[in-house]
């Protein structure tokens, strides 16, 4: 998707620490609201640092997690793919760039960003989360047989210790009963690698999407409304749940921002977005209130580590994807999850 408002990337070799406080700063005031000076303080590094290296390209990188729409990122996406490719970021820009695609329904495109992507990288640290969206990029594609397969492998290949990565998989596993795997693989399917040409009119116009799914869990905001979710007994077990009251969708106060409002029973909707995770609780606090802040009905979720950060109840999945889109409209970045 992983965070106030943006996942923060890890700080790399091609960082000086000038430069990353800079990054730090500049996102913390987009977070806060003022991204006009945040943008002009990552402009400013940029302007100083010399094309053609890592510190460049590093500067392209946070331009593009900062832009204010999924078009001015894939610009600077596609040109750090191109002009860099040796850049530390290549494996997270191809896994961003492939999100996009998904999200404007090009699941071609979308398949051959994650294709060079293992191909380039197949011990990566973005190896799992790469299979885990092929395989929702293939069930977008009716390819279910290969699309359980490429997200049997990436749950092969995630680290005990990603609990919100497993969390998806598993979710996503939902779709595999009673589908039978290609036989002879289990590995995500091969798609022609093409060169990445460098545009300068990305067809998305959509917020971007800015989280990568770190601080994400079960989400599949991809599928229909009306889909019957079945458990997968073999890695998911999990009472029926009972009928909920419908809840209704967020209103918009005078203020512009969404108040997360929930209908019928207190506490009782399905599905609620999950924002960020963390391993101390008070962090947890500390956001949860700046939220409610904000006019979010934030709380939360968890006794032990980690910490989740959800906002609202809603009965349906769709209702609480629609509200996942509405944050993401305003930086701030969340994935659908079932309620506790």
């Amino acid at each position: 998707m992983t965070v106030v408002c943006l996942a923060i990337p890890a700080i790399t070799n091609a960082q000086s620490s000038s430069d990353s406080a800079a990054f730090k700063r500049a996102q913390s005031l987009v977070n806060d609201g003022n991204a006009v000076t945040g943008r002009a303080i990552v402009d400013s590094v940029i302007a100083r640092s010399t094309p053609g290296t890592n510190a460049h390209a590093e500067g392209l990188y946070w331009r593009a997690i900062l832009s204010a729409t999924a078009a001015d990122a894939e610009m600077d996406y596609r040109r750090i793919i191109v002009d860099y490719p040796l850049s530390p970021r290549v494996e997270d820009v191809l896994l961003r760039l492939a999100q996009l695609e998904l999200a404007r329904a090009d699941y071609d495109g979308a398949l051959q960003h994650l294709n060079r992507l293992t191909l380039e990288h197949p011990t990566g640290a973005t190896r799992a989360r790469a299979g885990y969206w092929t395989a929702r990029v293939l069930f977008e594609k009716n390819d279910a047989p290969r699309a359980c397969a490429a997200n049997a492998d990436a749950l092969a290949r995630t680290s005990p210790d990603d609990t919100e990565l497993r969390n998806q998989i598993s979710y996503l596993n939902q779709r595999c009963v009673g589908v039978a795997l290609p036989t002879a693989t289990v590995t995500p399917p091969a798609v022609t690698p093409v060169a990445t040409p460098v545009t300068t009119t990305p067809a998305a116009t959509t917020p971007v999407t800015t989280t990568v799914a770190p601080t994400i869990s079960g989400n599949d905001s991809t599928r229909r409304a009306n889909q019957t979710t079945k458990s997968d007994t073999t890695t998911v077990k999990s009472a029926p749940a009972s009928p909920k009251p419908l809840m209704k969708l967020p209103s918009s106060p005078a203020d512009g921002k969404p108040t997360m409002v929930m209908g019928g029973i207190s506490g009782s909707g399905e599905y609620s977005v999950q924002i960020a995770a963390y391993n101390v609780k008070s962090q947890a606090d500390a956001m949860a209130t700046k939220l409610k802040k904000k006019g979010y009905e934030a709380r939360v979720s968890g006794s032990s580590a980690p910490f989740r950060v959800r906002i609202g109840h809603y009965a349906t999945e769709a209702q609480a994807s629609a509200v996942m889109r509405s944050l993401k409209a305003k930086q701030i970045s969340g994935f659908v999850v079932k309620a506790e």
